[in-house]
């Protein structure tokens, strides 16, 4: 209980995450050492501050919003297996930005980054057409956010068998998810705070919704606004995350079961360390990507997966 105890404050989780990114911006094909992070010369300031701390700021950013995310949708549909992907949101952000790539089109970054944006948001509003009746409904959801993901997978392949050699290899890093390329999104810097401050307030809330519907309604607590208002947080979370890095997979499915195991089941804890867990799993993912076949870049996606499977079947034992 002590542990737990400490595990509960945000700031022993900082402790966990600056040495980390330290770690990271003194890691990669060219290594430096901490005098040289802090008293950069000409060239490693270009490589610390123009191409290092953009990537493991991206991280950071990607994986807060992942698991924050993730912890949303597991309350709201009470399936173990939820991450934020279920509701299908990734699809529309893909499809856009692959048809960019496949066309050849000569876009920036930040453009790229609206079309995958503006992609997921019109997958997010017909998910919720077609789940909301008066109020959303969880198994709607669920159901309506798989059958979008299948619809959007058979888009993506299709364009897969159209596009060429030096295509494909673009299109497949980015969905493994590929950090390395987009700058920060302050955009998303700030909706995250905005989500986590909204949602800090509403942590009574959220724990009576995890106990069920029909029970928040008894203890006074309007059910269907809160469940509406943790789909469009989830949703726009998850756009912003697959339109600035592609498809992550595993951040927010174990980070939350994590964070319930070490911290409680809280929602005052949760959420602060949820972020802060998620920023550090990526962050670390990223880091191995970067290095372990330096020069050689790897997607970090396959990081997370093979950091989350054995990760989650170990903790399918305790859920």
């Amino acid at each position: 209980m002590q542990t737990r105890h400490w595990l509960q404050r945000p700031w022993v989780w900082w402790l966990f995450l600056l040495p980390v990114l330290l770690f990271s911006l003194s890691m990669g094909s060219v290594s430096l050492s901490l005098d040289q992070l802090f008293k950069p010369d000409t060239i490693t300031y270009g490589i610390v501050w123009h191409l290092r701390l953009p990537r493991a700021l991206n991280a950071i950013l990607v994986g807060g919003s992942l698991a924050l995310a993730g912890l949303l949708i597991q309350n709201m549909v009470k399936n173990p297996l939820a991450d934020p992907y279920l509701l299908g949101v990734s699809g529309g952000a893909a499809s856009c930005q692959l048809l960019v790539i496949m066309l050849g089109l000569t876009v920036s970054q930040a453009a790229l980054f609206f079309i995958g944006f503006g992609g997921s948001l019109l997958a997010t509003l017909l998910v919720l057409k077609l789940s909301y009746h008066g109020r959303i409904k969880p198994n709607k959801v669920t159901l309506n956010g798989v059958v979008m993901a299948f619809g959007f997978a058979a888009v993506i392949s299709f364009m897969l068998s159209l596009a060429d050699g030096q295509q494909i290899r673009s299109m497949m890093f980015w969905l493994m998810g590929d950090l390395s390329f987009a700058q920060p999104s302050w955009l998303m810097g700030v909706l995250l705070i905005f989500c986590y401050v909204l949602l800090q307030r509403q942590h009574s809330a959220l724990d009576l919704l995890a106990r069920g519907e029909l029970f928040a309604r008894k203890s006074g607590v309007h059910a269907e606004r809160l469940n509406l208002m943790v789909f469009l947080m989830t949703a726009l979370l998850t756009s912003m995350a697959v339109a600035q890095a592609g498809t992550i997979g595993f951040v927010g499915l174990i980070i939350p079961h994590i964070v319930r195991l070490l911290v409680g089941y809280q929602h005052r804890h949760l959420l602060p360390i949820s972020i802060l867990a998620g920023a550090l799993f990526l962050l670390i993912a990223d880091t191995l990507a970067r290095t372990l076949l330096s020069p050689v870049q790897l997607p970090v996606g396959i990081f997370t997966a093979l950091i989350g499977v054995p990760v989650f079947l170990v903790l399918s034992r305790k859920i």
